[in-house]
């Protein structure tokens, strides 16, 4: 069974659900579903991760020997070299 994606409301209403089971003193599902909402949550994360690696290696070619910021402003802040004039023949 698939549950993807995971929406925020979803992750809410487990934690409701697992307060409610500990206030009513219910500590065995309470435990059970913090363990739930851990996995669901830690797969959310995992699959960023691996979003975000997938991204790195996609962007990598693109980004590779671009100037870096400090290069960047050096070269903004150069002064102009003043127009050679024409040379006559």
């Amino acid at each position: 069974m698939n549950c993807r994606p995971v929406s925020l409301e979803s992750l809410a209403e487990l934690k409701q659900l697992q307060e409610a089971a500990e206030s009513r003193g219910d500590h065995c599902l309470a435990l059970l579903l913090s363990g739930v909402e851990l996995y669901t949550r830690l797969g959310r994360e995992f699959e960023l991760l691996e979003i975000m690696r997938k991204f790195a290696d996609e962007i990598h070619d693109a980004v590779q020997n671009t100037p870096s910021a400090k290069e960047l402003e050096r070269l903004f802040h150069l002064s102009p070299e003043p127009p050679t004039p024409p040379q006559e023949t």
